[in-house]
């Protein structure tokens, strides 16, 4: 009993310095939405019905010690598939990533990480750049390495003096308020080769 009553005055003495950690570092990041978009169930449910794509990653993350959250996919396509309209999939998972209500807003980056056959040349920051999440020269282009990768990273940040040429407050004007709808998965985005 003894015990209990000196943790209680340390914590109190603790509190009133300042000192005891605060449970919510980043109150003012946007969470756990009540109702709009879709719960991370619900997409990893549409992800799961691309034939031919293999999503290793597709989640959000908890702030980081800058308050930074994100939203990444990493993904493989199967090499009996090709996708047909790559600008269609990058909308689909930007509208997705905003969508996700069950977890904290996005609030720096929407992260595409894709892996497919070299010979399709499919280069993300290319089709950034035709879907309007990107700024043309915005990002340093890759390209497509020997193995098919390629990267995007869509920015959402619009707080800092750059992020205008990075396009991030017309990427969070095009999204609107966070959660977004849930898009539909894109008829017929891929098909078997």
């Amino acid at each position: 009993m003894k015990s209990l009553g000196v943790s209680a005055i340390l914590v109190a003495a603790l509190s009133l310095t300042g000192c005891v950690p605060n449970a919510d570092p980043y109150p003012e990041i946007p969470r756990f939405a009540k109702s709009g978009g879709q719960t991370q169930a619900e997409l990893d449910a549409k992800l799961s019905s691309l034939e031919g794509l293999n999503f290793t990653e597709a989640a959000g993350s908890k702030p980081n010690v800058k308050g930074n959250t994100g939203f990444g996919f990493r993904f493989e396509m199967d090499p009996a598939y090709r996708i047909t309209d790559p600008v269609a999939l990058v909308d689909f998972l930007v509208e997705s990533a905003w969508s996700v209500r069950d977890g904290y807003m996005p609030n720096t980056t929407v992260a595409i990480r894709f892996t497919g056959d070299p010979l399709d040349q499919i280069d993300l920051v290319t089709v950034g750049e035709d879907a309007g999440w990107v700024p043309p020269g915005a990002q340093t282009k890759f390209g497509v390495d020997e193995s098919g990768h390629t990267s995007l990273n869509v920015w959402l940040t619009n707080t800092q003096a750059r992020d205008s040429e990075k396009g991030g407050p017309v990427n969070r004007e095009r999204l609107g308020k966070w959660p977004g709808d849930a898009p539909d998965v894109p008829e017929n985005l891929v098909v078997p080769r």
